[in-house]
């Protein structure tokens, strides 16, 4: 309910007329308690997300969520989170937030699972136009086999602890995240861990896309790169390494179908996507301004060794639909034609289904 009181008043003090005009205004608060229940495809799994928040804990827009989640990778997670806004110079706000949380989550192409007890301490905050988040953990980790796995993922079972600290930054440009016609996003991030556990890496990902308008039949380019480099002092984690191969990445391969089963350390990849609306009726059943036609060439390598990264490469094209779901998330279907990959990646010639928000 809101309430709004207006009070005017005129008066004339030594021949020079005033007006006083006062407006109070009052709100009541929508409630300091939440509960939300939503599913999410960020990252290209699905999960099903039940939170329970209570805002404005100490009167400084403070706020604790406990979540529970589970989904395509994520069997089941249960954390806690504690928000904290800052506003500092110029009106501009920082976000400091601690999370502690517990999960369980399962590899669906290497045969492994994993138990995850982690706290994380988060600042982010706008810098150049963009998202600009660092962040110091702590992780205690329980890699462990659930039926037949090979033998080089077994040797990676039991447990280990890893401390780091994670740098990243984002910026999007593009006019939509689902389906742009123009703009630019990049997004870069780093971790190094070291400071006590049996982790002592150094690890970079980015990624960097273009998208254009083309004077074309009415076409949009997307040209969209990826790469990344982990360097470790001794043997690292599966769960560290980087994994190739999938609807969202190089399209042709079955999911981390690339150098399976236990990923690599150096990997790149590129892919040139041209898409249009439907040559024909664009509003059959009122989903055509939500499809787009849909051809692809793709290419990308994952090594060891950061010298052969540009040995061998794998490279696929093809063609299909785009299905805009609302203004979360994507799916695919397209058809594949790998036409280069090496013994032993598991390749998919033919109709390939793919839902998420990042693709390549």
């Amino acid at each position: 309910s809101r309430g709004i009181n207006a009070e005017y008043g005129e008066r004339s003090i030594g021949g020079i007329q005033t007006v006083n005009l006062q407006v109070s205004v009052s709100e009541k608060s929508g409630g300091r308690y939440r509960m939300n229940v939503s599913s999410d495809a960020r990252g290209n799994d699905g999960s099903f997300n039940v939170e329970a928040s209570q805002h404005n804990l100490f009167g400084r827009l403070e706020s604790a969520t406990l979540s529970y989640t589970k989904g395509t990778r994520i069997a089941d997670g249960l954390s806690l989170l504690l928000h904290k806004p800052i506003i500092g110079a110029r009106g501009k706000t920082s976000d400091v937030m601690l999370e502690v949380g517990k999960q369980n989550a399962a590899s669906r192409t290497g045969g492994f699972n994993t138990s995850d007890l982690q706290t994380n301490l988060k600042c982010k905050m706008r810098l150049l136009g963009g998202l600009a988040t660092s962040e110091v953990g702590a992780l205690w980790q329980q890699i462990l086999g659930d039926g037949p796995v090979s033998v080089k993922v077994r040797e990676e079972f039991g447990h280990h602890v890893k401390c780091g600290v994670r740098c990243s930054y984002e910026r999007d440009g593009r006019d939509d995240n689902i389906l742009p016609t123009r703009g630019n996003y990049t997004r870069i991030s780093t971790e190094a861990a070291g400071f006590l556990g049996d982790a002592h890496h150094l690890k970079v990902d980015c990624q960097v896309q273009r998208v254009r308008k083309l004077p074309i039949l009415g076409y949009t380019g997307s040209l969209t790169m990826r790469a990344g480099l982990l360097h470790s002092k001794s043997k690292s984690w599966i769960t560290d390494r980087f994994f190739v191969g999938g609807p969202g990445s190089v399209r042709g391969f079955y999911e981390d179908g690339i150098s399976r089963p236990v990923g690599g350390t150096c990997h790149w990849g590129a892919g040139l996507s041209l898409y249009r609306g439907l040559p024909f009726s664009p509003y059959i059943w009122g989903l055509g301004p939500h499809i787009r036609l849909h051809h692809f060439v793709n290419a990308g390598n994952l090594v060891s060794c950061a010298g052969e990264v540009f040995e061998k490469c794998r490279v696929s094209v093809g063609s299909g639909l785009i299905v805009k779901v609302g203004s979360v998330m994507k799916m695919e279907i397209n058809y594949a034609v790998p036409l280069r990959f090496q013994p032993g990646d598991a390749v998919n010639h033919g109709l390939q289904f793919g839902i998420g928000v990042n693709f390549m």
